[in-house]
């Protein structure tokens, strides 16, 4: 089975990125998509990634990234709750629009 990028930085950073149950890359609690990860390895070093969760929390790590990618004409990044309830942050390309009820409350 191929690695992700993000285990093979994980391996240079003493495992402070692994893979989450889901498949995503984990961040010390912040799950990112692997389009998200990706994204953002474009501005920050892995590394630094790492220390700014360290430094501010899951939560606080995913505001900032929003922050960081929100203003771009591209691709933007949103937060969404892992399956653990941990922070999760994928691409906006990536969120799945809901499904249409009908009026008897079945999906259209």
């Amino acid at each position: 089975m191929a690695m992700k990028i993000w285990e093979l930085h994980g391996m240079r950073l003493d495992g402070a990125i692994r893979t989450a149950p889901d498949g995503e890359a984990d961040i010390d609690g912040l799950l990112l998509s692997e389009k998200a990860y990706l994204l953002a390895i474009r501005d920050f070093r892995p590394a630094e990634l790492v220390r700014m969760v360290q430094r501010e929390g899951p939560q606080a790590s995913a505001n900032a990234l929003i922050a960081h990618y929100g203003m771009d004409a591209g691709h933007t990044l949103v937060t969404t709750r892992g399956m653990s309830g941990s922070p999760r942050v994928i691409r906006s390309d990536e969120v799945k629009p809901a499904a249409a009820i009908s009026a008897y409350g079945r999906r259209a």
